[in-house]
């Protein structure tokens, strides 16, 4: 019988070690970059605050690590709203631009690691400038066949742009 436990167990340690994760549907991958990826760096650039008040949860969870903080629905999304709002009136533009690590799925719920690049340009310049980076973790919920970010947390991330590109899959607008 120890015999039989000992050969269960290593069964099963071997199988852990060679099991291949789930692969993502493209499919997936595309609908989230449709719902939710392109629609938020499209606010930022046309500082539209409900573009992105839009792809968020009325009960959405944003939790900022550096400042210890933690916001929820609509508090938090007027804040945010309020935010590109005042981009929208000063003389700067913003950009914003991702770069997925991973994504693990299910039928109505994803969750997704990566960085983000913040860029700016004040008026009378041509190119933006790169005002930092940061690490995000998203949860995103499905809603009647739309993604929606229902957590976003973040934390500024002491990288390049090298590693943000090697990163992953890379979203930006041109």
């Amino acid at each position: 019988m120890k015999i039989f436990y000992a050969l269960c167990l290593a069964f099963f340690c071997v199988g852990s070690l060679i099991a291949q994760p789930n692969e993502v549907p493209q499919e997936v991958i595309d609908d989230i970059k449709n719902d939710i990826w392109i629609p938020f760096m499209q606010a930022y650039r046309d500082t539209d605050a409900e573009k992105l008040k839009s792809i968020h949860t009325w009960d959405i969870m944003r939790i900022t690590i550096d400042d210890n903080s933690i916001e929820t629905g609509a508090t938090y999304l007027e804040n945010f709203g309020g935010f590109i709002e005042s981009i929208g009136k000063s003389d700067r533009e913003v950009a914003i631009a991702f770069s997925i690590l991973s994504t693990a799925v299910d039928e109505h719920l994803a969750y997704q690691t990566g960085y983000y690049r913040f860029s700016s340009k004040e008026k009378g310049e041509e190119e933006f400038t790169v005002r930092g980076y940061g690490f995000f973790n998203v949860a995103l919920r499905n809603e009647v066949g739309t993604w929606k970010i229902s957590m976003d947390s973040d934390k500024r991330a002491d990288i390049d742009e090298e590693e943000f590109r090697r990163g992953g899959m890379v979203y930006e607008l041109e």
